[in-house]
């Protein structure tokens, strides 16, 4: 369980836009904001990493702890990505 709480498991069928979601790269983490969904893609945007992954990516990376959705938490994109909404 990751960082001491206990967790569940998400889908990528949480992702909708406006949903935080914590990144964990190779040499760090960060926190971002989905910002679009489609047939294809989920895209996140955050002051420290971006993201666009397929839904079968989204899913590997839950599985794999490298993803996961924040609660109750504020939008973590830059003003400037929100604003071409």
């Amino acid at each position: 369980m990751p960082h001491g709480r206990s967790s569940l498991r998400a889908t990528g069928d949480a992702l909708l836009p406006g949903t935080t979601v914590r990144y964990h790269y190779r040499t760090g983490s960060a926190l971002a904001t989905v910002v679009e969904r489609t047939d294809e893609y989920v895209t996140f945007v955050g002051d420290d990493c971006d993201g666009r992954f397929t839904h079968d990516q989204i899913e590997r990376l839950f599985a794999s702890d490298r993803l996961q959705v924040v609660l109750d938490d504020e939008l973590h994109a830059p003003e400037r990505t929100l604003s071409k909404r």
